[in-house]
């Protein structure tokens, strides 16, 4: 199926024929969130490259993976992005005329330089929908760099916050490639309410942090980086066992003309962090792990925040 399309001369059009300009950014969007609504990944666990970062299946439906840009085919990448489109959309996050204006039916690649990004995705071993995904972000310097070097490319968090946080970190060592950028974390908003819709953000937070875990003994060690809120990610981040350095007080915001910009309108603003690995961050794993390993119905969620606290 063919995305939507639209291009300058479209709105002119809809207007004389008296079609308001938000009707048709809306009818565009619609159609953004239908395609990917009918995107299924069911041979996707077969099409990756190699050995994923991580891999589980826990018994309860769910395929939960986490894989480098460079493990997937074009195709599935692009439906990755698509994913984390239809869903901001869903969510009110991203910028409608802005997606309508640049015919957008993914979010843009990144350039091909620097660190690769890595993708979290649980999926539905019946229908191969989607139902959960994160990213963490590499670094876009083609070189590591230090922290505070005047020339690193400074992340989306430090830009939308417009504060300098990894320079206090350079003292200590690391470079640009040993710091990831957490993003996206989602659950599929079309998933009904339940119990198996509570486990999904853990089976995602789960390999998420395996992930972590195989990059903190490949480079050697990490940071990761990002924004998130006290009554969401970050009580999580904390419970899976990271140890977590917050800076209050920041004014974020996008210019009216970028994708995200919406998403800094909310009641409750995120709060920058940078996070490390705990000394008992793989405990805690193997105890989210456990949980998932339970047969679905047997313990509410509310049991492991209880095991994690």
């Amino acid at each position: 199926m063919a995305p939507p399309t639209a291009h300058s001369g479209t709105a002119s059009r809809d207007v004389a024929a008296g079609v308001s300009v938000i009707d048709t950014e809306r009818r565009y969007v619609e159609g953004i969130i239908t395609l990917h609504d009918r995107m299924t990944y069911g041979r996707l666990p077969d099409q990756i490259s190699g050995e994923p970062l991580h891999v589980h299946q826990s018994g309860d439906g769910l395929l939960t993976l986490a894989v480098r840009d460079s493990q997937l085919p074009h195709r599935y990448l692009l439906g990755l992005l698509g994913f984390r489109l239809a869903q901001y959309l869903r969510l009110g996050w991203v910028s409608q005329p802005v997606v309508y204006r640049e015919a957008l039916f993914h979010e843009p690649l990144r350039p091909a330089v620097g660190q690769e990004d890595i993708h979290v995705v649980s999926l539905c071993l019946t229908t191969g929908r989607i139902r959960g995904y994160a990213a963490l972000a590499g670094s876009r310097d083609p070189d590591p760099l230090p922290l505070d070097g005047p020339g690193r490319t400074r992340l989306s968090v430090e830009k939308d916050h417009k504060i300098d946080l990894m320079g206090r970190y350079a003292a200590e060592g690391w470079t640009t490639h040993q710091v990831y950028e957490a993003k996206r974390l989602l659950r599929d908003q079309t998933m009904p309410r339940g119990e198996l819709g509570a486990r999904v953000p853990w089976h995602v937070l789960m390999a998420w942090g395996r992930a972590l875990m195989a990059l903190d003994e490949f480079l050697p060690r990490v940071l990761v980086a990002g924004d998130a809120k006290e009554s969401g990610s970050l009580r999580h981040l904390r419970r899976m066992g990271f140890r977590l350095d917050v800076v209050e007080g920041t004014s974020p915001g996008l210019p009216e003309t970028d994708l995200l910009w919406p998403i800094f309108k909310t009641d409750e603003q995120a709060k920058p962090f940078v996070g490390r690995l705990g000394p008992d961050f793989a405990r805690r794993m193997d105890t989210i792990s456990a949980f998932l390993a339970r047969p679905l119905g047997s313990e509410p969620v509310g049991t492991l925040l209880g095991e994690l606290s």
